[in-house]
């Protein structure tokens, strides 16, 4: 007995709607084990700190926390941009740096938070305990800054400072670390 064609488009077309139905019923299951944007952020991010990003928030997963990164390399016009908000755009500052003068732009900082149940937890109790797991990693927590306090921060600039990278920058025009 042979398949008709129709019989083998049947048959896909239920194998498909199975697969479908599959991914749909496990897509929380899915999302929690694959944070596609927190795998494309870290991609853009200098390959020294990104093994120590990794290693952090490996860490963190062993301990429950949920820690997704939400922001990573910016250029000129993002960092702008987050600039500019509370100041002549609307909004609450989130920063205090021109491009040039972020860790983010020179591919040494991320923003991160936690999720549970699929959304971010900004107002967390963990924070301190973040921290405290981020600098253990050797990176730089803005939870501890005075002038703008910015927990969801971590960044790592190799022993450099960010007034010698701007430095560069000026007299380059490139944002190279």
């Amino acid at each position: 007995m042979t398949a008709s064609r129709n019989h083998i488009y049947i048959g896909v077309a239920v194998g498909l709607a199975a697969i479908g139905v599959g991914v749909f019923l496990s897509r929380k299951t899915i999302y929690k084990h694959f944070d596609y944007k927190t795998n494309l952020l870290l991609m853009t991010l200098d390959p020294k700190f990104r093994k120590k990003i990794k290693k952090f928030l490996t860490k963190a997963s062993k301990q429950g926390m949920d820690l997704r990164v939400i922001s990573a390399n910016r250029d000129c016009k993002e960092q702008n941009r987050l600039y500019a908000q509370g100041r002549t755009l609307p909004g609450k500052k989130v920063t205090n740096a021109i491009c040039g003068k972020s860790s983010h732009n020179y591919r040494k900082a991320v923003d991160i938070v936690e999720f549970k149940n699929g959304k971010a937890l900004w107002k967390n109790p963990n924070w301190n305990k973040i921290g405290l797991l981020g600098e253990k990693e050797g990176l730089e927590w803005g939870g501890r800054w005075k002038s703008i306090v910015d927990k969801p921060h971590f960044q790592d600039l190799g022993g450099k400072k960010i007034s010698t990278l701007y430095a560069a920058y000026k007299r380059t025009g490139k944002l190279a670390a």
